[in-house]
């Protein structure tokens, strides 16, 4: 694992990365993970927020892979700290195929100028998930529909073992404290229950995900937003929690 002053690889083997921005985001502003996933000179960038991390987060992409090498630009679902730069991206990375859920795709190009057709370079996810080739690895789009948004996808990567959760597992903290890494789950719990408990739809939507996920060896979750979750240990007692959580209409 590396580490930089904005970046943390979590994995780096043969011609495979997993690297994370966690420090882009301004203080005042919801803290946001980017992800670049790399493989034999092709790039995914998952979820790059808003206009504010554009500039940044574009130069420090660049040192993982080219921008012309970014193959994917995966936008988990719609929110503004996921496509708020769409319309930015969509020209930096002149070569990148947009992949969104499909429910979104009339929804997106608001976020375009006028003068921009985005249509012919989506790449839609189906409800049911897909899978992207990129270099010499296949990524898994793992659909979590209403987890929280109703078209909402996640990234698992086989050859890293890592799941990109998006918004699920997410966790916020007060100002003054923060941290890259769960070593104490139980803990961490007060940082992510209740966000999920009002943005999660409800827990028969996560047992529609845990269905979704078996079989996948997870060794690493990183979600949106917060602190990542690494090792077996921290994501078994991730996936039990989440398991029996009562969220959204459940509350009702």
């Amino acid at each position: 694992m590396q580490t930089s002053e904005t970046m943390l690889t979590l994995y780096s083997k043969d011609a495979h990365s997993f690297t994370v921005f966690r420090e882009l985001t301004p203080q005042g502003y919801v803290q946001a993970n980017q992800i670049v996933i790399a493989d034999s000179g092709e790039g995914l960038l998952a979820d790059p927020s808003g206009r504010v991390t554009f500039s940044r987060l574009l130069a420090e992409v660049s040192i993982i892979v080219p921008a012309p090498k970014i193959k994917y630009l995966f936008f988990s679902h719609q929110d503004p700290d996921v496509i708020g730069a769409a319309s930015s991206w969509y020209t930096a990375l002149p070569n990148a195929k947009i992949v969104l859920p499909e429910i979104w795709a009339r929804f997106v190009p608001h976020v375009f100028p006028p003068e921009v057709s985005p249509g012919n370079r989506f790449l839609l996810v189906p409800e049911q998930g897909t899978e992207l080739e990129l270099g010499n690895c296949k990524l898994k789009v793992i659909p979590a529909h209403f987890l929280h948004s109703p078209g909402n996808n996640q990234i698992y990567d086989p050859c890293s073992k890592i799941l990109f959760s998006g918004d699920l597992f997410a966790s916020f903290f007060p100002d003054q404290i923060g941290y890259d890494f769960v070593k104490d789950f139980d803990e961490h719990v007060k940082y992510m229950e209740p966000f999920h408990k009002r943005y999660m739809a409800g827990n028969k939507a996560i047992q529609a995900w845990l269905n979704r996920i078996k079989g996948l060896e997870i060794e690493t979750i990183v979600p949106q937003h917060g602190a990542i979750l690494s090792g077996k240990d921290v994501v078994e007692k991730a996936l039990k929690w989440i398991e029996s959580l009562k969220c959204g209409i459940d509350l009702l």
